[in-house]
């Protein structure tokens, strides 16, 4: 499995780090986690076309996570994309209305030429293209699901989205190989809804997280060493993301 940083940023526009967006690939399958403003251009910069794109599970509704999901939806009723494999949309029930909202304002997002697939989940396991599937509700808004994809050679990854502290968080990244973790302000200004490092670090810990990825940096964390934070609380490995940095799971190097 592997996995490309498309977004570490937020809704804060910074010249480095787009919102939210992370590519899976595994066994053939290309899926993405979120799909914030400008993660389709990443996409583009890291190799892969959209019409090469299986699959979006969105951790939850705010913009910074599923805007260009809009943009996707209008270019791949381009001709050069018809006859495509159908387009899997996954997400906590309200991704149906949003569709119906996004159609309203922008017929041009229904699809043609291509069949979309969207389905709203419950907390529970899916298999999805050679991938285990399980996703858990997360303590940020009431539509907040985190993932955690399986792979056939038994690689693991777990992506909490945007979190606060709860014990799903721990739950999803059991001894997995690579938690991605929301750790959206520094230390010394804890905010409601979003951890910390030190707070993403005590989650990973408890979980016994092989490689922490701490993500969704607002800008506060910039010149934080984000990484000596969550290490305090933190004995496994700890990385910061960057854009289009790219791990292999189970190695995460």
């Amino acid at each position: 499995m592997e996995i490309t940083v498309l977004g570490s940023g937020t809704a804060v526009p910074v010249p480095e780090r787009f919102p939210a967006g992370y590519l899976i690939e595994a066994g053939g399958c290309r899926a993405m986690v979120d799909i914030g403003p400008g993660t389709l251009r990443r996409l583009a910069q890291a190799g892969t076309g959209i019409e090469r794109l299986d699959a979006v599970f969105l951790t939850h509704f705010h913009t910074d996570h599923c805007s260009d999901l809009a943009a996707l939806l209008f270019a791949l009723r381009g001709p050069r994309y018809a006859g495509r494999p159908p387009l899997h949309l996954f997400a906590a029930p309200g991704l149906l209305r949003m569709l119906r909202s996004l159609a309203d304002a922008w017929p041009w997002t229904l699809p043609r030429g291509y069949e979309l697939r969207a389905v709203e989940l419950a907390p529970g396991r899916l298999q999805f293209a050679g991938l285990d599937v399980q996703c858990l509700p997360i303590r940020h808004t009431a539509q907040s699901l985190g993932y955690r994809f399986t792979a056939a050679d038994g690689g693991s990854a777990a992506f909490s989205g945007d979190a606060d502290e709860c014990d799903e968080l721990v739950e999803l990244a059991r001894d997995a190989d690579l938690f991605v973790c929301d750790a959206a302000f520094p230390d010394a200004q804890r905010t409601e809804g979003h951890l910390t490092p030190a707070l993403a670090g005590a989650h990973a810990e408890r979980a016994r997280a092989r490689t922490l990825l701490l993500t969704h940096f607002y800008p506060e964390c910039e010149g934080v060493d984000v990484v000596a934070q969550a290490a305090r609380t933190c004995s496994g490995r700890v990385l910061a993301a960057a854009d289009l940095l790219r791990l292999t799971v189970p190695d995460a190097r």
